[in-house]
C-alpha cells in the first residue's frame, strides 16, 4: 500500500508480515526520499496507535526473525533498483525496559547495536557504505556506486534527514 504526504512530498509504502512464532502481524513503513534513499520503520500492529509504537517491546524474544523480515523488504527494493540506499533510526529503549539493568548504552540503544550488527554481518561493505550517529541511533547504508560516482553525498543525506526530522544528526564514518 502506498501513501503520499503532500507537505513533505514523501512517499510511504506499507508492508506487512506475520510472525510464525507469535502469530503477531507487523507493519513496515518505507519512506521514499530523493536519490533512491529509503527509510524503514516497523512496529507490531497491536500498538499502531501508540506514540511509543517503535519502542514498545513484545517480549516474544524473536527480534532476529522480525528484523530479518524487514531486511527482506529492503532486498525487494534493492532487487528492483540497484542504486537504492537505506537508513533507519533505532527507537530508544523505554525507561521501564532498562530500569535496574546495568547496561552500557554509550554506543547507542540495545536496538541500535543489534540492528548495526545485523546490517554489517548481512550486507558487509561491498554494496553499501555503512555510517551511523550513535548519539541519535541513526544508521545509514549508502549505495557505494552512487557515493563513488558523486550521485549522492553524505552531507546531502544528513541535510535531508535534518530537514525532515528537525534533528541535529552527526553522521560519522
Amino acid at each position: 500500500m502506498r501513501s503520499k504526504n503532500s507537505g513533505s512530498l514523501r512517499i510511504t509504502d506499507l508492508w506487512t508480515f506475520k510472525s510464525t512464532k507469535s502469530n503477531k502481524r507487523y507493519i513496515v513503513e518505507v519512506e521514499g526520499f530523493d536519490h533512491e534513499f529509503y527509510g524503514l520503520k516497523f512496529y507490531w500492529k497491536g500498538v499502531e496507535l501508540s506514540k511509543e509504537r517503535y519502542s514498545l517491546l513484545t517480549n516474544d524474544f524473536e527480534p532476529r526473525k522480525i528484523v530479518r523480515s524487514c531486511i527482506e523488504v529492503m532486498l525487494e527494493y534493492y532487487r528492483a533498483n540497484k542504486l537504492v540506499s537505506f537508513g533507519f533510526v533505532a527507537a530508544p529503549d523505554l525507561e521501564k525496559d532498562i530500569e535496574g539493568k546495568n547496561l552500557d548504552l554509550s554506543n547507542g540503544s540495545r536496538r541500535f547495536l543489534f540492528y548495526k550488527r545485523m546490517m554489517v554481518n548481512l550486507f558487509g561493505g561491498e554494496t553499501f557504505y555503512h555510517i551511523s550517529d550513535t548519539t541519535h541511533t541513526i544508521y545509514l547504508m549508502i549505495n557505494n556506486f552512487q557515493l563513488s560516482n558523486g550521485l549522492i553525498t553524505i552531507d546531502e543525506i544528513a541535510e535531508k534527514i535534518n530537514q525532515t526530522y528537525l534533528g541535529d544528526y552527526i553522521i560519522e564514518s
